[in-house]
């Protein structure tokens, strides 16, 4: 177990553990063998999935491993360490190795002690998936300065930092995929705060792909609808979610398994020329 909230950097990686599983491959490497497909092809590269405990972080850390990636599961809080745990082991479950580190990245310090992680214990970064984030919903004028500087940390300065540090230390040819909100396609009462902090991932998103073009490294931002997960769940009622259900085409809300894809989908070396794009995940939720 990795804290990256201590001091001293060998400190923070001495003791992790991490381990390799001789696990069968994922579930549908055959039928996509079949079709002529490699079913790992990111056998060798290196991931960090941020926020990697539960709901969407955990489903893409497992697809990462089932594709052959060696996963960094970070989680923020020493408390939702047995979560994070389990996520591991669905990696290693997959054949792939994991190690588990935590910290607040809103912390920069913090954010470049989980890319020391990646370089010590793997020897490398290829790919980030930035998902960590939090949700308060009310009304504007009802928000403390303290719910609304929660907000900033979790949501802008993670992306940004975590962002930055990728831009930095990714090796050649990786990928970055950062998850941000199909809010932004949309109003809805109540979301101003995670709205608003959340929309800076596409700026983000846009300008450090031009940046990083040369050195064939791609930029992307999946924006999510409301999904099934107790992350969605927690800011809602029954009769807001009823609503949001119906917005979609097949009136339900999103799974885990729904958007788990487009994140598959943008780290396969075919997917080159996807670059600089928010790609809207949401049944129709919102288009734009």
């Amino acid at each position: 177990m990795t804290d990256l909230q201590t001091p001293s950097r060998r400190a923070i990686i001495r003791g992790l553990g991490f381990a390799a599983a001789g696990a069968a491959a994922a579930t549908g490497a055959t039928s996509a063998a079949a079709q002529g497909a490699d079913p790992r092809p990111l056998v060798g590269k290196i991931a960090i999935v941020t926020g990697a405990r539960n709901n969407l972080g955990r489903g893409f850390a497992q697809r990462l491993a089932q594709m052959g990636a060696d996963v960094v599961v970070h989680h923020h809080r020493p408390e939702s360490r047995a979560e994070a745990e389990e996520t591991a082991d669905l990696v290693r479950a997959a054949g792939a190795r994991a190690a588990v580190a935590h910290g607040d990245l809103g912390d920069s310090t913090q954010v470049a002690a989980l890319f020391d992680v990646a370089e010590t214990e793997f020897g490398g970064t290829d790919i980030l998936v930035h998902c960590a984030g939090t949700i308060i919903k009310k009304p504007v004028a009802e928000f403390t300065d303290a719910e609304f500087e929660r907000l900033v940390n979790d949501n802008t300065m993670t992306t940004f930092y975590a962002m930055r540090e990728a831009a930095r230390r990714l090796r050649d040819g990786g990928r970055i995929i950062a998850v941000g909100t199909s809010l932004t396609a949309g109003a809805a009462p109540g979301y101003a705060g995670y709205g608003g902090t959340k929309a800076p991932v596409e700026e983000f998103t846009r300008m450090l792909a031009k940046e990083l073009g040369d050195r064939r490294i791609t930029v992307n931002n999946v924006a999510p609808g409301p999904i099934d997960t107790p992350f969605f769940h927690a800011a809602e009622t029954p009769q807001s979610v009823a609503y949001a259900s119906g917005l979609s085409t097949e009136g339900r809300l999103g799974t885990v398994a729904d958007v788990v894809p487009a994140v598959a989908n943008l780290v396969l070396p075919e997917s080159q020329w996807t670059n600089g794009q928010t790609v809207f995940v949401n049944g129709g939720y919102l288009t734009r």
